[in-house]
This record gives structure tokens, sequence and C-alpha cells, in this order.
């Protein structure tokens, strides 16, 4: 995509896309002047259209894409038009914020670099930053001297802080003061925000993406943005254009920063949400705690001191090159179950686990695995009689508490929501409608989709991922609403719904034991279907988009693949296909149906924090076979198509691939960086890690080998 303002070679158009860049509303790209008479005409129709003139906020629009839409799609001309030029505008946030691979130097342009390298600059968080206050400030959100909440989740040490002082700069230069509370778990900063009264947050992270990414997630009222409305993701990626392209930002700074350390209150807060039964459930138990190297680790280990927990933590020096590094969930994800038999190939949080399983008579063994920034949770519990560690992912835990929270506080189920990400198992929802008698819906992948619910009361929200959300009372800090705030002063309470994986962690352990839950009950809470999913990395995002030509190939794929098998009675004969819009409209969705009864879902995306596609299957068990041969195929259509070969990471890849051909299979990390010239350890790691998620490769410590099972897995998100 040419991330340049259109230039109209007719003339007929230049005046109208003036006016339009003026007011933040954009039309970049390019029609190549040698294009066929059907993509001039096509442009000018979308030019004539006075949709771009009516739309109420800012934006980017990319009239190449939108040519492409128009010319593909059935319609009058109006029909046409709106729904071309609305699918092709431009958002440069993802699921989670924005990421991308840290870079210290500026080649081009900082969005021309990010879109096209993945590159996240020190001048990409500034301008972006920069962007984000002003959109709230020209919103009337926030004033010239408010106070806007920063944290990280420590990775950007290994880059001397220097990201984090281009987020202050970018909020200074905008005029507004920082509270900048350091190292911090995400849901610490907008727990500030809604007790403090400061309306606008951000937090300096890349998640459970390898260290060598970088990101950053923005929160206004305590709440992540979504993609539509004044305050949304389209609107701020226009700003983040406009400053970028047009305008410059101020050189100099006239925002204060002050530096506080929440540690100890944060860990008080924890606590406080988990009650006084905590220390009681945690009796006669052993944790391992792994902290992936991450934001979660010194608060994390205060909070188990102050409960008194007996527990064994890992994982716990972070120098911020080592984040997610071989350890915590971006490493367990995807896996049911690890056996005993195959101790010496597990990583060492699972190691530790079955140490102190084979050892202890007495107390029950759990491990609490989170993500870098701590947002999500896993449980890991040691079954003794099996010799197995079981991993409770973000699907179970939340069911388990939802249980809990029905029965401990006596609630009416009929009167709360079960929300259940695109990316849980299907049978999550419905047992929990059916078991626990709860209102269920399934929302777009993000936890902001369930931070942003509107329909009613969410007792808990969850995805597969470990993202699992209830809601916590914050109380307005006294002093802040006497005294008046940019907030409501009425509002002396206010509800955060944030995820955090340690209090995920411990209160799922807690309803076990206050449930007194069976091991079977333990390891399979409801009856679960199957989920699998098929990723590609290092890839060319461009080329996956609603109604474009790989979208319809999905789409015959797997139309033909479900008409073979119901014939040849893989899948039942009445099998009916459904498409579903979510959320999000770039996710192609797709459920399959024996007439009323849901029995599996195919759906396509790119990802909105990695640099990769996938296709997920999911659905019952008898059904899985042939369902997940289905998006295997899709996933080598995508391999074949969409993988960027002009990306430094593909190159990286083929060494890898190259290395393990001519060593029969088997290679080391030190061998491949001795094959490379010019690469570091930390973007080595990063591509192995796309390689193990694609399922090519396993790791074992520094030791490489083509894939081969060692546990059971569903290979999810």
């Amino acid at each position: 995509m040419d991330l340049k303002i259109y230039n109209d070679l007719t003339g007929k158009f230049t005046k109208k896309i003036e006016n339009l860049t003026k007011q933040k509303k954009f039309v970049i790209g390019n029609i190549n002047k040698d294009a066929s008479e059907a993509r001039e005409k096509a442009a000018a129709a979308l030019l004539r259209n006075d949709w771009l003139l009516e739309y109420p906020f800012a934006v980017c629009v990319d009239i190449e894409k939108a040519v492409s839409l128009y010319l593909s799609l059935d319609g009058g001309n109006e029909e046409k038009t709106d729904k071309a030029l609305s699918m092709a505008r431009v958002n440069f946030m993802g699921t989670d914020g924005a990421r991308g691979r840290v870079s210290a130097e500026l080649k081009e342009n900082v969005l021309i670099d990010f879109f096209n390298d993945n590159a996240f600059t020190p001048d990409f968080a500034e301008i972006t930053s920069f962007a984000f206050l002003k959109l709230l400030l020209d919103n009337d959100i926030i004033a010239a001297g408010d106070t806007v909440i920063i944290g990280n989740d420590g990775r950007d040490e290994a880059y001397n802080w220097v990201l984090n002082n281009s987020v202050r700069s970018g909020f200074t230069k905008a005029d507004l003061n920082v509270l900048d509370l350091g190292v911090a778990p995400t849901a610490v900063i907008p727990r500030k925000n809604l007790q403090l009264g400061h309306r606008a947050g951000a937090c300096l992270t890349a998640s459970h993406n390898p260290s060598n990414q970088n990101g950053i997630k923005y929160f206004i009222d305590g709440k992540k943005l979504v993609p539509e409305g004044a305050l949304g993701d389209y609107a701020l990626s226009a700003y983040m254009y406009n400053y970028s392209f047009i305008e410059k930002l101020p050189l100099t700074a006239n925002g204060k920063i002050t530096e506080k350390n929440v540690t100890e209150d944060s860990a008080d807060w924890m606590i406080d949400v988990l009650g006084s039964s905590m220390k009681n459930a945690l009796k006669d138990t052993t944790l391992i705690f792994d902290s992936a190297n991450g934001a979660s680790d010194t608060t994390g280990k205060l909070v188990l001191d102050k409960l008194g927990a007996r527990y064994i933590s890992v994982n716990e020096k972070s120098d911020g090159g080592n984040i997610n590094r071989g350890c915590g969930v971006a490493e367990i994800e995807g896996t049911e179950y690890f056996k005993g038999i195959d101790y010496s190939k597990h990583i060492n949080t699972i190691k530790k686990i079955f140490d102190e399983g084979r050892k202890s008579s007495d107390n029950d063994v759990y491990g609490i695995a989170v993500d870098g920034d701590g947002d999500r949770g896993f449980v890991l519990f040691y079954s003794k009689k099996e010799d197995i560690v079981y991993v409770l992912d973000g699907d179970k835990c939340g069911y388990i508490i939802a249980d809990y929270l029905i029965k401990s506080k006596n609630l009416n189920a009929k009167d709360f929501w079960f929300l259940s990400t695109i990316e849980s198992d299907i049978m999550t929802s419905s047992e929990a409608k059916k078991n626990l008698g709860l209102k269920t819906e399934i929302v777009s992948v993000g936890d902001k989709w369930i931070g942003n619910f509107k329909k009613g009361n969410a007792l808990v929200g969850l995805e597969i991922s470990g993202h699992v959300i209830f809601p916590i009372e914050v109380a307005r800090n006294k002093t802040m609403a006497l005294n008046g705030t940019a907030a409501d002063q009425n509002e002396k309470k206010q509800i955060l719904l944030s995820g955090v994986g340690l209090l995920t962690g411990l209160m799922t352990i807690q309803a076990i034991k206050r449930l007194n839950l069976s091991e079977e009950k333990i390891i399979k809470p409801f009856e679960p279907g199957f989920s699998k999913t098929y990723y590609i990395f290092f890839i060319d995002k461009t080329m996956f988009y609603r109604d474009g030509a790989l979208w319809n190939m999905d789409k015959k794929i797997a139309e033909d693949e479900i008409k073979k098998a119901a014939e040849n009675k893989k899948l039942p004969r009445a099998s009916v296909i459904k498409y579903e819009d979510k959320e999000d409209l770039n996710v192609l969705y797709l459920s399959v149906y024996r007439e009323e009864e849901l029995i599996g879902v195919l759906f396509t995306r790119n990802s909105g924090t990695e640099d990769k596609n996938a296709v997920y299957v999911k659905g019952r068990k008898e059904y899985e076979d042939v369902l997940c041969e289905i998006g295997a195929k899709i996933q080598k259509a995508h391999a074949r198509e969409m993988k960027n070969k002009t990306r430094a990471e593909y190159k990286y890849e083929q060494a890898i691939i190259n290395n393990l051909e001519m060593n029969n299979g088997k290679t080391t990390v030190d061998s491949v960086l001795s094959d490379i010239k010019g690469v570091s350890e930390t973007d080595l790691f990063s591509v192995i890690h796309g390689l193990k998620k694609e399922g090519r490769i396993n790791v074992t410590g520094r030791e490489i080998n083509y894939y081969f099972t060692t546990n059971h897995t569903n290979n999810s998100n």
C-alpha cells in the first residue's frame, strides 16, 4: 500500500482531496497511470461520492483497496461505493494496540517503516502517543495540563528505556503531565485511571510477543479502544497519519513527568480482590509461579509473600531481552497436558511442578504462569496418580471462576452474561448456558470486546489464550473526587474490566478449593470440544481483507471441502454453512450446523498483535479430523500466497530450514547464528518462535529439530 496522499492525475478531484485532508480525512494510495479503464472509472465513482464528506470522524482511506473492492462487489453504485470506502479504511492499530519489531533507526517515515517492515521505532512511539492525546484533546476528553498514566512490562530495559522515553516525550509535547508507574502489570494502569480520575492511560508492552518486539496499548476511562467512533482506532490511525506526514510535532515539551512505584499498592489491591478466604485456600498447597521474566515478577512475589503462600518463583531474572523466552503462557499455550515420561523435554516451569509434585505427599501442587505484561494467566495442575501436569487455559479457568462466583455470592445466574471470544472452545459458551444458567455471547478476538460489552452485566469474560476478566469495583480516590477532576465527580465507584493473570490463577485455585472440585472436574470442568489453530508467520497482511481475492479463495476451499465431506459422510449430510459477521469485520467466520445444532466453526484472520495470519478450527470432537483437514488446506494456501519474501525474517527462516536439511533434521541455535551474518540472537528467537507456532520445528533449550509430537497439543492461540 502506498501511504502518500492520492495524486489525482485527472485533476478533477484535486481540490476535494485537499479539502478532505484539512479535515483529517486522508485519501491515500496510488492508481497507476497505466491502470485499466475499469479501475479509473471505479476511482472516479468513489471520489465523486459524498461518503467521505459526510463521514463524521477523522479517517484514512486506501483508494487502491477501495477500487479493488468496488470492482468485486455486487449491487448498485451507491451501495458498492459506501461499502468499498468503509472497508478500505486504514487501521494502524491491531487487536490490542500497535505492535512491531523494535528498531532503533528511522529509515524513511515512521508509518512507512511500521507498515513495510513492522518496525516499532522511538519516533513511532512518540508520534503515536502524541496523536492519541491530540485525539482526546480535540474531543474534549482531556485538557492541557491533565495527567496521563503510563507503565511498561520491562522489556524496554534491553534498549535502555528509549521507547519509554519516547512515549513520555509524545505525551509531554501534547501539554499533558505524565505519571509513570514504571514496570507494572497492564491492568494496574486502567485501575489507576479509575482510582485517580485521570482519563487517559497507556502501557508500553508487546504482551506475549517475543522480546525483540514492543507495542503500546491505550486506555480511555479504564477501557481499551475499539475500531469505530470518534475515539476509535480508525480515528486514531488518521491522527497518526496526520502527524507522520502532514503536521510536525512541537519541538518543546511543556508537560511534567512524575515517577511512582505502585508495587505495594498493587499487591494490596490484588489481595483485597481475592478476599479473606484466599490465605486458607493456599494451605497445604505448593505453587510454582512463572512470571515470564516480565511485569508481574515483583508484584506477584509480594502478593504471594503477603498471602503466606508456599511457592517457588521461576523465570524471575528479567533483563528485558528474556521476557517470554521459553517461559510463561506464550510457551505453554496450545498444550493440554505434559507427561512425566517426557520430563527431560519440558521447560523449566513444568519440570519444577513435576519435582515438587513427585516429592510431596500431602500438599497439592499447582503452577501459575502469566505472560510478559501479566494480563493472561494459566493454572497448571499436577495429577500425582497420573504423573501428568494439566493445563487449565483461559476457558477452563473462566468457567470455574464463573461457577464459584455464582455460588459464593448467591447470584441469580440468569441476570449475568458469560462472554467468550471466537478463539474459545465453542463448547465453553454452550456449557456455561446449559450448566450454569448464564446468558452467553461470543465476541471477536481480544479482551477489548469484553471490556466494552454493553448489553448487560458481565460475570466473566474469557478466551482460551488466558485472558480472563471479571468485574472489579474500583473506588475513586476521595481527595481527587472532592477536588474535582476531568472525570465525573459524582462517580465514586467504577468497574474495572481488565485481565490480571495472577488474579486469574489464584482465583481459580480458590474456586477449586472452596467448590471442593474432584480431580476429574479440575481437569475437565465442562465437556470440551476441540480447538486447533494453523499459523503462518511473517506475511504480507495487506493480502487478506474482506471480499478480497484471498478471502474469497478461503470461502471456496471451505465450501468445496465441506460439501465433499458431507457427500462422503464425514460430516452430516444435512450440514449447513452460515457466515457470521463479528465486531471485527475482517474476520472470515464460517459456522457449520447440523440443522439447528452448531457442530463446528472455521475462521480466518490476520493477527492484530503479531505478524501472522491464522486459520482457527473448532467444534465437536467427532468432527475434529475432517474439519482440521480443511483448516490445514487453507493454511497451505496461505503459506503459498502470503509469505513476505522481502522480509529479513523470511531469510532467517530459510536459513534455519536449510541448516536442518543439511544436518538430518537437527541443529542448534548457535549453528544457525554462525550461518547468518548480522542477526541478533533476540531476532533469531523471534523467528524460531514463529516456526514453532507453525508446527514446523521443536526446540529444547538451544537444540532445534524438525517437528515431532511429545505432548498432546491443540495448537490454540
